[in-house]
């Protein structure tokens, strides 16, 4: 490619780079000056971390901007050195400006992590361009059988560098099963979204939140005298018992705002006042929740958030019963978010099944990559006792009793997925056909194939030279 070519298409690149950035970063473009504005609100609204996806996609974002910088290097006849320093440098300032930006957009979160990512992403496109006769002489020769474009050395580099990239990989994933990207400005919603648009149609009588996981025992415990289990743990972080009637809810471990209904009117205030008179006696008393009358916390929960966000696991016990079994949305029976796409959790009814949303670095902000399913939990209006326990990687349902059980454990095999830059909208697990065989099976087909491949060449390459040389 001579010099002209190379400078026009590095600075076709630059800005078609800076273009995708900017639309990817900044739009909806809908900028308003916080009014709490100061040096001060700047250090607290950066965050650290994220989701492993929004890692991989920050990265490939700015591959594009490293190598039209390092294309518009190479034509000024800078060394490589220099070029990936500079790359990195204007890739640390283009996401520091971008970040910064954010702080001013309302549905945008400005993020360390971000930097970090989009950086290095820059810095390893410049690194690519170098390097770029390199990778097309080694697969031309694997694609091609060419073994004169290949070597010894080669093939051992990128053995080890596949080995090395897969382990990075796994860590990864494994280091990211916890709670650490919950932000603690969401709020607490009670039979709807805190948006009021994803009512649920049923009764509540009870939420329990430890912030440790379960044991055994206690899981037993939990299902003959969850009151007493809670009441008295040392963990408890939230306990709501819904038997009187009330104008506003406290938690008593004193975790939570107040909880006060919402959207109610004077009738249906009366005509709560009495359902709870008339039901107090029966299995499915509790207060009643739907599109007219629901609970939301006065302020952001964030103590409760805190908490848990802290040890990295809980414990959720929920006592409900449907009053249909043909509920959409899904319609939240909980529900700790900041609207219908982020949140910390979520519990609803999708039809007649259960779906429970979690938000790790894995599953993303969303909570939705995947999503987790039981179905045929509302079939009825029996009461139905759940307790979702989250602790050692590992989520745990269990359904009216300790007997029937539905897991799910975050492992490398069942999470690999996330690293697709795109996330799948229909990503939902069905926990009562979960097979964690088959995620492995194909976890560790992918992960072995190129390796087999490498090896394969590496071991030909050497009968090759041998049979050569005796030659």
């Amino acid at each position: 490619m001579n010099i002209k070519k190379s400078s026009r298409w590095g600075n076709l690149l630059f800005i078609a780079s800076l273009a995708a950035i900017v639309i990817a970063t900044i739009s909806p473009f809908n900028f308003q000056i916080p009014p709490e504005f100061s040096d001060q609100f700047i250090f607290q609204k950066f965050e650290f971390g994220g989701s492993v996806k929004d890692y991989w996609q920050n990265i490939l974002l700015f591959i594009p901007l490293g190598i039209s910088l390092a294309m518009i290097g190479d034509r000024q006849r800078l060394n490589s050195p220099t070029i990936v320093a500079v790359a990195c440098l204007v890739s640390i300032l283009t996401t520091s400006a971008v970040e910064t930006t954010q702080l001013f957009l309302p549905s945008r979160v400005s993020n360390l992590s971000d930097i970090i990512c989009n950086s290095l992403g820059g810095t390893l496109g410049a690194i690519f361009y170098f390097w770029r006769k390199y990778i097309a002489q080694f697969l031309l020769g694997l694609i091609y059988q060419d073994t004169n474009r290949l070597s010894l050395k080669s093939l051992l580099i990128a053995i080890a560098s596949y080995c090395a990239f897969v382990t990075l990989m796994v860590l990864v994933l494994l280091a990211n099963v916890n709670l650490s990207n919950w932000d603690d400005y969401y709020y607490l919603a009670i039979g709807n979204e805190v948006t009021g648009d994803r009512p649920w149609n049923g009764r509540i009588n009870n939420l329990y939140i430890s912030d440790r996981g379960f044991n055994p025992s206690q899981v037993q415990q939990a299902f003959t005298e969850a009151d007493t289990l809670f009441a008295q743990s040392p963990d408890l972080v939230t306990f709501l018992k819904f038997t009187e009637e009330a104008n506003s809810y406290q938690d008593r471990s004193h975790h939570l705002p107040k909880l006060l209904w919402q959207n109610v009117s004077a009738s249906d205030a009366q005509a709560q006042k009495r359902s709870l008179k008339t039901q107090q006696s029966s299995e499915n008393a509790g207060i009643l929740v739907n599109s007219r009358q629901w609970l939301k916390t006065a302020q952001p929960a964030a103590a409760l958030t805190q908490k848990l966000q802290h040890t990295g696991e809980f414990s959720l016990y929920l006592a409900v019963s449907s009053n249909n079994p043909n509920q959409s949305g899904p319609a939240r029976i909980i529900s700790l978010s900041y609207g219908t796409v982020n949140h910390n959790l979520a519990i609803g009814q999708e039809g007649t099944d259960l779906q429970l949303r979690l938000r790790t670095p894995i599953t993303g902000s969303a909570a939705s990559q995947p999503r987790f399913r039981i179905p045929r939990i509302f079939e009825n209006n029996d009461l139905c006792r759940l307790l979702v326990v989250f602790a050692d990687k590992k989520l745990d349902f269990y359904i009216n009793n300790a007997a029937t059980k539905y897991s799910f454990e975050f492992t490398p095999a069942t999470s690999f997925f996330s690293y697709i830059p795109w996330s799948r909208v229909d990503w939902i697990v069905n926990l009562e056909k979960f097979k964690p065989l088959k995620y492995q099976l194909l976890f560790y087909t992918i992960i072995i194939i190129p390796l087999v491949i490498l090896g394969a060449y590496l071991v030909f390459y050497q009968r090759l030279k041998s049979s050569n040389f005796s030659n």
